[in-house]
């Protein structure tokens, strides 16, 4: 997550710093953050859409609440800086921050900027965003925009291979395959490892996240597979020669700072605004390791195409550049 790993960059530079989480209360955010030891507190929110749903006359009443809610937590913490994410929850926060006459600083993961964003910006006093692109959607707003690329936890890039080879039963003497389809899995993936899984074994060792929180690990010959990775995902990815993903924003940005070979399958526009086919062009284009896939052919035989890894010191300085811009400007804030 994103928030933590600003969370984490704020902490290292000022330890005194008081932190505390908004969110939803279905997300799987809550666990995480608890996990994290910061102090996790809901938000009623309803989602924002740009198309008919009977869902938007429900979600209609669920903003004013959760702007009211937001108001009277922010009220409770006061905070001297707010900062957003993205995300349906993300707006009512973002009003009642206004209303409070709180400082706001929001950031834009996509390649493309969400409806959220673009609601959120008139009241932002900084715009920050991961891709150039996105700012050809917040224009009107360009005096407060600053792309600075999407925030990493540092601990993701200091994994111990060793660590994943125990924890996978695999020996490292062939190249292994990282599949993953987002936080809550995809079954499109899903279903694509199931189809070639024998073929892909016969080249990689696979490690498969299929999704879910409470999904038990399976282990056989050169296949591993869990629900959810938690604090060991740093040593699967120093493990990992390639990878087959989604293209979220985030796992993209931790693929890119580790240079880890990918074929990456977008979401399209059928599911989605169009930001992971926007965020996987981008990344196909700046960089050789990095492919979009075709989906009327095998992955496994795209896969082989793909460079090996090489690796680098892998560094990432966008979380300490967010905490030391909001710390520039606060000692207490909320997320």
């Amino acid at each position: 997550m994103p928030n933590l790993a600003i969370a984490d960059a704020i902490a290292s530079l000022n330890s005194e710093t008081k932190i505390t989480y908004l969110g939803s209360y279905g997300g799987i955010e809550r666990k995480l953050v608890e996990r994290h030891g910061l102090p996790f507190e809901a938000v009623v929110s309803g989602k924002l859409r740009r198309y008919f749903s009977v869902k938007n006359f429900v979600d209609a009443f669920k903003v004013p609440f959760g702007v009211i809610q937001s108001f009277w937590r922010l009220g409770r913490v006061k905070p001297d800086m707010v900062f957003s994410k993205g995300g349906f929850v993300s707006f009512p926060v973002v009003m009642a921050a206004w209303m409070r006459r709180v400082p706001v600083i929001i950031h834009e993961s996509d390649a493309i900027p969400g409806l959220t964003t673009k609601l959120c910006a008139r009241f932002a006093k900084r715009i920050l965003l991961a891709y150039p692109s996105a700012e050809e959607g917040l224009m009107k707003y360009k005096s407060k925009i600053e792309v600075c690329g999407n925030p990493i936890r540092h601990s993701l890039l200091e994994g111990n291979a060793e660590v994943a080879k125990r924890i996978t039963n695999f020996d490292g003497t062939r190249p292994v395959l990282l599949v993953m389809g987002g936080s809550s899995g995809s079954a499109f993936v899903n279903t694509i490892i199931q189809k070639e899984k024998e073929k892909l074994m016969e080249d990689f060792d696979v490690i498969h996240i299929t999704g879910g929180m409470h999904s038990q690990a399976q282990s056989e010959p050169h296949y591993w597979s869990a629900g959810f990775i938690h604090d060991e995902m740093s040593d699967i990815y120093a493990l990992t020669t390639h990878a087959l993903s989604r293209a979220g924003a985030n796992t993209l940005s931790e693929l890119e700072a580790l240079q880890i070979p990918s074929l990456l399958y977008p979401l399209g526009l059928d599911a989605s605004r169009g930001d992971q086919i926007m965020n996987a062009n981008h990344m196909a284009k700046k960089y050789d390791f990095m492919s979009v896939a075709d989906e009327e052919k095998s992955a496994h035989a795209q896969l082989l195409l793909l460079p090996t890894r090489v690796r680098k010191k892998a560094e990432s300085h966008v979380a300490k550049h967010i905490a030391e811009m909001l710390l520039g400007n606060s000692d207490t804030m909320e997320s």
